[in-house]
């Protein structure tokens, strides 16, 4: 009785999420297709229809309006130069796969010429002169709903702004809530109690014409104002770019109105200031803004970290040192740290040339050590746990000579099954190159383990070294590697003009 043969085509699937929370999103809870798991499985499904083996998937992670913002995809149309043996592409819905019909137009052309089909799980129409136009068709009016839903959300975001409402996250001094009005849910925006006292501070300060944006830094850090935690972000403190964006885009904002598309119209949120102090801020600004008047925002490794030593010490408060530079009628520049209480008149502390006070906090690094007994300790520690990677490494090189005798096995039965004539001359080459492709993975991480180990181990050690000696490490870094030393070892530097 002679053996039937069944052909097997290659396919690979792309899948697409809008947001991160769409990545875990179950298939019980999500019954449209917009989460990975849904579509995995409804395209590996569309794949078993087509008699199609699923070689490989790419998953995009984030939205993009155009194919250029998605890396999933252009990894994926140069695995299908590479790799001629795939016959179809397979997505849940064509709109997961283009945003609008010019992007379509051209991947459709691109699959063509390679001999791929794009397949849609949710909008087959077959093959053929008549579902090419309607697929066209389909984009098209996918094109047009993402216009509309884009309109559609800009009139929403309008409206809220004309009835006084704020679009995105509170700014700073404020606070969103959630209000319920008759029994309606709805977002609001109420002061921050801890925060919107300090924001007005701020303005005050300002209005005077006594601080610049680094100055006002410092001094709002140490009365405590700081920035609110927000997803990855930790509470921190407010730089000096942040109140440049807070007098200058958002200041209407701080007077009790909203801005939208250049718009300006009435807030529901109470404002922060008055009309008396937006205007003396405004009146500093443009008196700022003049040639020669620039209010600038200085830059050095030390700033934030430096201290004066006189008013902690005299009068038990906190006061930062202001990086700033002077130019002289020549125009020689010169730096200097000096503390924000003595531009204030409280503080007597003379003006610390920069270079003396970089001198003295690399000169303060030579008394840092680290206890006698940390580096035995740590490599006694390194020496145990290199032990029990050796203990791994043996195992998992024993798990690899495993895999790759049973990837020898498995090309053997394979070639046992093409004599007899069971499978296709396709799926034989399908899986060859799988087995080929675990053979070369296999072996690569055969000998890059111990490689790797051993590098490991040298980096550490090398890190052990250094560490012996901070005060060497820390006069031969560049400027970064000393601000990244400094928040590692200190808190805070207390400077005088005696201890430089």
């Amino acid at each position: 009785m002679r053996k039937t043969t069944v052909a097997i085509d290659a396919a690979v699937l792309y899948l697409r999420v809008s947001t991160k929370e769409q990545m875990n999103t179950a298939i019980d809870l999500d019954p449209d297709g917009l989460s990975i798991h849904t579509q995995r499985e409804k395209t590996a499904a569309k794949a078993e229809t087509l008699k199609a083996e699923v070689v490989t998937e790419f998953i995009e992670s984030k939205s993009a309006k155009t194919l250029e913002g998605r890396p999933a995809f252009g990894d994926m149309i140069k695995y299908l130069h590479t790799h001629p043996e795939v016959n179809y592409v397979i997505v849940y819905m064509r709109s997961r796969a283009f945003r609008n019909r010019f992007d379509a137009a051209i991947v459709q052309s691109q699959l063509q010429k390679m001999g791929v089909r794009l397949v849609s799980v949710k909008e087959d129409f077959g093959e053929g002169p008549y579902a090419e136009a309607m697929e066209g068709m389909l984009d098209i009016m996918n094109d047009l709903q993402n216009k509309l839903q884009g309109l559609d959300i800009a009139d929403k975001m309008l409206q809220k702004a004309i009835n006084g409402g704020t679009n995105g996250y509170a700014r700073l001094g404020y606070l969103n809530r959630q209000a319920e009005i008759e029994g309606k849910q709805f977002n609001s925006v109420e002061l921050d109690p801890k925060r919107a006292p300090l924001v007005k501070l701020a303005w005050e300060l300002y209005a005077t014409g006594d601080y610049t944006l680094d100055r006002l830094e410092a001094t709002m850090a140490d009365r405590g104002l700081t920035a609110r935690a927000r997803g990855d972000l930790p509470e921190r403190p407010v730089y000096a770019k942040q109140f440049h964006r807070m007098f200058g885009e958002q200041r209407f904002y701080y007077l009790g109105f909203v801005v939208y598309k250049g718009s300006i119209y009435p807030g529901r949120h109470e404002p922060i200031v008055d009309q008396t102090l937006y205007e003396r801020v405004q009146d500093v600004r443009n008196f700022r803004s003049q040639p020669g008047q620039r209010d600038r925002i200085y830059q050095h490794y030390l700033k934030g970290d430096l201290f004066c030593r006189r008013c902690h010490r005299d009068h038990g408060r906190t006061s930062r040192l202001i990086y700033t530079e002077a130019r002289s009628h020549t125009g020689r520049i010169y730096e200097y740290f000096v503390c924000r209480s003595r531009q204030e008149g409280t503080c007597d502390l003379p003006h610390l040339p920069v270079a003396l006070v970089e001198e003295a906090i690399v000169g303060h690094y030579a008394m840092l050590r680290l206890p006698p007994d940390f580096s035995r300790d740590v490599n006694t520690l390194l020496e145990s746990t290199l032990s029990d990677e050796q203990g791994t490494i043996h195992a998992k090189h024993a798990t690899l000579k495993a895999r790759l005798a049973e990837l020898d096995g498995q090309e053997e039965r394979l070639l046992d099954l093409a004599a007899d004539g069971t499978l296709s001359q396709a799926k034989i080459k399908i899986r060859l190159h799988h087995i080929q492709a675990d053979r070369a993975t296999a072996e690569d991480a055969l000998s890059s383990v111990a490689a790797e180990l051993a590098a490991g181990t040298g980096v550490l050690h090398e890190a052990l070294d250094v560490l012996s000696n901070p005060h060497a490490m820390y006069r031969d870094a560049d400027d970064n590697t000393r601000r990244l030393m400094n928040h590692t070892f200190y808190e805070r530097f207390y400077v005088d003009d005696d201890l430089i």
